[in-house]
């Protein structure tokens, strides 16, 4: 809109109001007071450029998308994940963005361990003959919920199956090397893996309803930290640098790998994982 426009150019340029409020009119071709989301991306390269930051390699104000760069439509382009993983990937090697990444994630496996030292050591799995049946249905049924929330484990599945690292990426961001990419998702996907046995282990331990529900929904927040770590560093919160880092992350795109055999692996990863906790399901709960 108009007004996120308008904040979001005083935020990152030192235009006055008056050029910010033309801008924004050359823009809007139909004149709905909205412009896309790539056209925001166009207008914060040309500022990068223009200050002799990282918007070498576009030329004339040009191809100044990723989709643009790569001749891809906008279907063919999917926006990065807001967490801190991406913010990592983007992040100039050992600045400011790259060690706060690492940081957020250290934060959030610490406190997965503590919970599984808790949870292997204080906490056993019930026999199953001392668990309801009800609750045993109740464990089954949730199960596939369980994989659903797992919005780290998600994100990454769909992100190898359906997007790619191009070398164009390096016209945009020079700092959002190749390695840094599997990197940042690998570090997501420990992340989710971590959470997922967290959740099932606290799921198949339950013997009440009660108990389960409270114990299921209780650490939903952990799942929000890097989330939330990153929505802070844009609002602004702490430092320029990291706020512009966490914008990058708004405005970058990756490009779809349109690989039939690729796009069927996330729903493939999915259907493997919900087999694995229903055999542990079935291991804790019926042998």
């Amino acid at each position: 809109s108009k007004m996120e426009f308008e904040l979001y150019m005083k935020r990152n340029t030192k235009h006055s109001d008056i050029a910010i409020r033309e801008l924004f009119s050359m823009m809007d071709v139909d004149n709905d007071g909205f412009i896309t989301r790539d056209e925001v991306r166009r207008v914060f390269l040309r500022q990068k450029k223009e200050s002799g930051g990282n918007g070498a390699g576009i030329e004339g104000g040009e191809k100044m998308s990723m989709g643009e760069l790569l001749g891809l439509d906008d279907d063919d382009m999917n926006e990065l994940a807001d967490d801190v993983y991406n913010m990592f990937f983007l992040s100039r090697p050992c600045g400011q963005a790259f060690w706060y990444a690492l940081l957020i994630f250290a934060l959030k496996t610490g406190l997965f361990v503590i919970i599984a030292i808790d949870l292997l050591t204080n906490k056993s799995f019930p026999d199953g003959s001392e668990v309801p049946l009800l609750v045993k249905c109740t464990q089954f049924l949730l199960l596939p919920v369980a994989v659903a929330i797992e919005e780290e484990l998600i994100v990454t599945f769909f992100i190898y199956s359906n997007l790619k690292w191009s070398p164009v990426i390096l016209e945009l961001n020079p700092y959002a090397y190749k390695y840094k990419y599997h990197l940042g998702n690998m570090m997501r996907l420990i992340d989710g893996l971590l959470f997922l046995f967290i959740n099932t282990s606290l799921l198949l331990q339950a013997v009440d309803i009660l108990s389960m529900f409270l114990n299921f929904a209780a650490l939903q927040f952990l799942q929000e930290i890097d989330n939330i770590a990153l929505h802070l560093a844009r609002d602004g919160y702490l430092t320029e640098n990291l706020e512009e880092v966490a914008n990058d992350v708004t405005l970058m795109k990756l490009p779809r790998n349109h690989n039939g055999m690729l796009q069927v692996l996330d729903s493939l990863l999915l259907f493997v994982t919900f087999v694995v906790l229903v055999v542990a399901w079935v291991l804790v709960q019926v042998l």
